[in-house]
């Protein structure tokens, strides 16, 4: 009787059993190549994706001037976060700076900028005074303000000394956001 129920029983026999694992063994050898670069695709895509968010709501926010019948500059946008508006229609940040020559003031107003035109759920930012600051920065971007421009150093790859980070650099008279690389200090 035990022979029967025996012969009866069904499974895998070990010949089989290792034909499974051969075959799972290279499928991972085939698919690992193609999951270890998935990090550096991915820090690309998230500058890829906050360029695209910059320029549209640069945009919006131009759009939102011109429909509010383009008021003097340095009038606050109440749906940005209270952004104020250069004489071109485009946000400089939320002081009032209209006794200036400039559109931006200091490193506060470009990462008000950034907060407010990418608005909810949008990356940390941080303020540096220089290029050096960005060093050692915890938040996704740091930014610091170059010659009345914003530019924000996509930190989350790497802030490192002397490590290549990607780059936005928003102009504020034109409203246009360019990508770019730069070396850190």
């Amino acid at each position: 009787m035990k022979n029967q129920s025996m012969k009866n029983q069904a499974g895998f026999t070990i010949i089989e059993l290792v034909v499974v694992i051969i075959l799972l063994g290279i499928l991972a050898a085939t698919a690992l190549p193609r999951f270890m670069d998935v990090t550096d695709e991915a820090h690309d895509s998230v500058v890829t994706g906050v360029y695209g968010g910059l320029q549209t709501g640069m945009s919006l926010y131009h759009a939102q001037w011109v429909a509010e019948g383009q008021p003097v500059g340095s009038s606050p946008l109440t749906d940005f976060g209270s952004l104020r508006t250069t004489p071109e229609g485009y946000p400089y940040g939320t002081v009032d700076n209209s006794g200036t020559d400039d559109d931006v003031v200091n490193d506060a107003d470009c990462a008000a900028v950034f907060t407010n035109v990418l608005q909810a759920g949008s990356p940390s930012i941080s303020s540096v005074a220089d290029a050096a600051g960005v060093v050692g920065a915890t938040t996704d971007f740091a930014t610091h303000e170059n010659t009345d421009d914003c530019l924000y150093y996509y930190t989350a790859a790497s802030s490192a000394s002397a490590a290549v980070v990607a780059t936005l650099s928003y102009d504020t008279e034109t409203g246009g956001i360019t990508q770019a690389t730069a070396t850190l200090p």
